[in-house]
């Protein structure tokens, strides 16, 4: 067969170690542009037979294959390799992955991500802008989405974003439309011998680009070109942009992918809060609980591992412990000290053997030599042959120390002994277990899992014990794998807003409480003519001020409820003769079964102090009418200001749970309790209020007991003098009140 021209590629094309972090997005592509596609890899996974089938991509050895074509390597395949050796008894081309990539891209305009850290997370936020912007882009993922999302696509878009790799000399073969240069630390020491040579690379990659250069504003000087050129600053000189990923080196990645969006000519979507692709092996949790967090990263040079150890420390004062393997010998050997220095951010080291990627050993550059290295700065590192021996010893020392941080690092086996650890976990947590193994994969920092939590400050009557276990989740996809787990596990779940309506029993809750209080859960998007979704985590206080300075009429009465819109939701709350659903067209929630459901008002069962299909469910947003718009703002803040003056005179300013009874039919619970001389009845440290008999308040060391006694004896009087059943409008949360009652 003749040698193929760069652009040129058969139809018939067969991929060698098709399973590879760069051959899978690969394959699929050209599956996907119309090309004859199949494939083999001795170590195939799960995941990718998943992929090849759907796609109808055969797995099969290259000695079935008939006729001519192409086949395509990865890195790890040698000349040896049996495929190679058939390749060439049946004269097939061979080429590189690079070199394939490089001649499908040539149908596309390139927006190509360059530099020695940071490219899939990079490439993964630039695919989900572009995607988030309404665009839908072809694109080659250096690794796999987290969600099942496919690594690669091939469509009619005029776009194509993908990873160039330096390591193999094939990142000299492009020339994109737009080059995104993230950094350029001096790696791959087999193929360059200086700093010079390794940026040299970039910036001839610079110079064959068609359009625009975005490059990292410390290598403007050495790399840029001139003026199509965009500097991305460093992180550290602009406010950071609130998102699901932590770290400073994922909000440069964000300006990058930002500025690779603008670059194209697709304008930044408006939003306060990013939520990207989780990538694995890229800050993904394989373990998420109160004691125990695991993490695995594929951060296996000396700036990605002294980054994420940066990283940890800003989110959590937690004891950190690396499970680190070394990648190559010669990378270990030529940057061992820089590798000691940043795995000494470290609390404790556990040291793997050096992933060699068809290297052989080198003297000085092998996985004890590092560690003869480490412990001269590190106390606590050890190595380990065995994978068996390190996992019991990490478990021995989690178990007996809490609160600790395991992450997995470095791009050989480390995933998959990060994997036997969590189920060791998972095995070792009878009850709660399941929950952290299938939270760990959506989770993120901002999501907060706390065991044995405290409640009394959560609520504004400031009484009772802790929740078992504690969640307040960020995203849906969180929230949806609590409720279900916990719902085929019989776990009973509560959801808890701002705490102004309940009484936590001072025994606690047996169970998952679970209350949306991050920024996922308090968003205010308007939908035109005078309507508006609201998150059921804002609190009331704050959609009335957003209202009135927005024009906004017919919410001014909310501002007597103190609690969140979720809860008021809940509840039909009502202050100053307005109810929360006169306001309410349609609701979004999710059952305790884990399914979301959006529902107009006419479908749901609403009435005094109740909403029947929130009863056992959890509000996630609403849609708001508005009664008017355009309004003027000082006369909308006069209205609420006359509410708020009403409220501080005819309510107690003490903690309370709002009106503990709900108001007999024809009769006010509140004058009830007042002409049965009730008012300031005290026991222990709670006491019918003086200012208002429907209210018990906090005098200061109340219990949830001293409450609930209170009540009891509100309810027996008014029965024995006036024939009148109180019933209880707070709730008493965990419990039920008629066991309480008794």
């Amino acid at each position: 067969m003749k040698d193929l021209e760069l652009g040129e590629l058969p139809n018939r094309v067969h991929f060698v170690g098709v399973s590879g972090a760069g051959m899978l997005p690969l394959a699929l592509c050209m599956k996907q542009a119309g090309f004859d596609v199949s494939g083999e890899d001795e170590m195939l996974s799960k995941t990718a037979r998943g992929f090849l089938d759907d796609n109808g991509i055969a797995i099969t050895s290259l000695e079935s294959a008939k006729g001519e074509g192409l086949v395509v390597r990865s890195s790890a395949i040698g000349d040896s390799h049996p495929a190679m050796l058939e390749a060439r008894r049946k004269n097939w081309e061979t080429k590189r992955r690079g070199e394939c990539l490089a001649a499908l891209a040539q149908r596309k305009k390139l927006i190509a991500i360059s530099g020695s850290h940071g490219k899939t997370t990079t490439c993964g936020m630039l695919i989900d802008l572009f995607e988030q912007s309404g665009e839908s882009p072809s694109y080659a993922l250096g690794g796999l989405f987290a969600d099942g999302k496919a690594p690669g696509v091939w469509n009619d878009s005029e776009w194509l974003i993908a990873e160039l790799d330096e390591s193999d000399g094939t990142i000299d073969l492009f020339s994109p439309e737009i080059t995104l240069i993230l950094n350029a630390d001096l790696d791959h020491h087999s193929r360059y011998a200086s700093e010079e040579a390794y940026r040299t690379v970039f910036r001839e990659l610079a110079i064959r680009t068609n359009r625009h250069v975005v490059v990292a504003a410390s290598l403007e000087e050495s790399v840029g070109r001139g003026q199509e050129t965009v500097s991305c600053p460093d992180f550290s000189d602009a406010e950071p942009i609130e998102t699901n990923l932590f770290g400073g080196f994922n909000q440069e990645n964000i300006r990058f992918a930002i500025a690779g969006l603008e670059a194209a000519g697709i304008d930044r979507p408006e939003r306060t809060f990013f939520r990207f692709s989780q990538i694995r092996r890229r800050q993904n949790f394989l373990y998420f609980s109160p004691q125990v967090l695991v993490l695995e990263d594929y951060a296996h040079h000396p700036k990605e591992i002294q980054s994420i150890a940066s990283a940890l420390s800003e989110v959590s004062s937690a004891r950190k412990i690396a499970v680190f393997q070394p990648h190559r010998y010669s990378r270990t050997k030529s940057l061992k000290k820089e590798l000691v220095d940043a795995l000494s951010e470290f609390d404790s080291v556990y040291l793997m053997d050096v992933y060699a990627a068809s290297e052989e050993p080198i003297p000085g550059g092998t996985g004890e030599d590092l560690h003869l290295a480490c412990k001269e700065k590190i106390p606590d590192c050890r190595f380990f042959e065995s994978d068996e021996t390190l996992v019991r010893e990490l478990i021995e020392n989690c178990v007996n120390n809490s609160n600790s941080i395991v992450t997995f690092l470095g791009a050989g086996r480390t995933d998959v002994v990060g994997q036997r650890f969590a189920e060791e976990l998972r095995f070792k947590e009878q009850r709660w277990g399941r929950l952290f193994d299938e939270l760990a994969p959506k989770a993120s920092f901002q999501s907060r899992l706390r065991s044995s939590e405290p409640l009394a400050r959560k609520t504004t009557l400031r009484v009772g014990g802790e929740a078992e276990l504690y969640f307040e989740p960020s995203s849906i996809d969180e929230l949806q794998v609590a409720l279900k787990v916990c719902h085929e596990e019989g776990i009973p779940v509560y959801p808890l807003g701002r705490g102004s309506n309940l009484i936590v029993p001072d025994e606690g809750v047996s169970g998952m409480v679970i209350r949306l209080s991050q920024t996922a859960w308090k968003g205010l998007e308007h939908l035109g003519d005078g309507k508006i979704r609201v998150g059921a985590g804002m609190r009331i206080k704050e959609l009335c001020g957003i209202a009135c300075r927005e024009g906004l009429e017919g919410f001014e009465f909310l501002e007597g409820i103190p609690g969140s819109v979720g809860g008021a939701l809940r509840m039909n709350a009502g202050a100053m003769g307005g109810w929360m659903f006169d306001v309410v067209e349609s609701v979004r929630f999710a059952t305790l079964e884990g399914d979301v459901i959006e529902a107009n008002t006419t479908d749901l069962e609403v009435g005094y102090r109740h909403c029947l299909e929130l009863k056992t469910a959890i509000a996630l947003d609403a849609v708001l009418k508005s009664t008017a718009v355009g309004q003027s703002e000082a006369a909308l803040r006069e209205a609420i200001d006359v509410y708020q003056s009403k409220r501080k005179e005819s309510q107690p300013r003490e903690p309370s749970a709002g009106c503990i009874f709900k108001n007999p039919e024809n009769e006010s619970a509140g004058r009830l309790i007042e002409e049965l001389g009730l008012k300031g009845t005290v026991v222990g440290g709670a006491e019918i209020s003086e200012t208002h008999g429907n209210f018990i308040i906090n005098r200061g060391g109340a219990t949830s007991d001293d409450v609930i006694e209170l009540v009891k004896l509100a309810r027996r009087v008014a029965k024995d003098r006036r024939s009148i059943e109180l019933e209880p409008e707070a709730l008493l949360y965990g419990g039920q009140w008629e066991e309480a009652l008794l």
